[in-house]
């Protein structure tokens, strides 16, 4: 139910901070480092990070039962809404306001991605490396053009890195 509301009701980065807020502030299913492990494993598996971030939610809450809900809580309301929108945009492709819409669209999805950035970033704010990545990842990807292999390879290892040595610290 949660994760087909949220599917309904929000889009791109909005989701992924719609799911967090419900699922480690509302509910408390899961910690801020779990949230943050799956968010994680989501971004790396093949797929829509939202479907795989669900699916990994709905199996460590409930299990495989919960998996399958959350799959089809996702996928389901995205499909149908899909559907409708492809619809009426070949309907009324030609019209210039649905070209204006588009690109006023493209603008918000532009702040939607950094706003959830900067959301799900906050909370390590005692970390100021994780500034620096993100900052150093959009720069790369934006200004220079930089292959996003090569940006994960290279980023990637570095947050690897750092989480390794935070790791290897606290333990006594």
């Amino acid at each position: 139910m949660l994760f087909g509301a949220i599917s309904a009701t929000s889009f791109g980065g909005g989701q992924k901070a719609s799911v967090r807020r419900q699922v480690v502030s509302t509910h408390a299913w899961m910690t801020e480092a779990q949230f943050m492990e799956g968010l994680e494993f989501a971004q790396v598996m093949p797929g829509p990070n939202i479907l795989n971030l669900a699916v990994f939610c709905g199996q460590r809450v409930r299990g495989i039962p919960g998996a399958i809900a959350a799959f089809a809580g996702v996928s389901v309301p995205a499909f149908i809404i899909v559907l409708i929108a492809g619809a009426l945009y070949f309907r009324f492709v030609s019209n210039a306001f649905v070209h204006a819409a588009l690109i006023g669209c493209a603008a918000g999805a532009v702040g939607l991605t950094l706003g959830n950035a900067i959301e799900l970033s906050v909370d390590l704010k005692d970390d100021w490396l994780n500034f620096i990545l993100l900052a150093g990842t959009t720069l790369a990807v934006t200004r220079f053009h930089a292959s996003l292999l090569v940006v994960l390879v290279v980023f990637g290892a570095i947050g690897i890195w750092r989480y390794r040595a935070r790791k290897t610290r606290s333990i006594p």
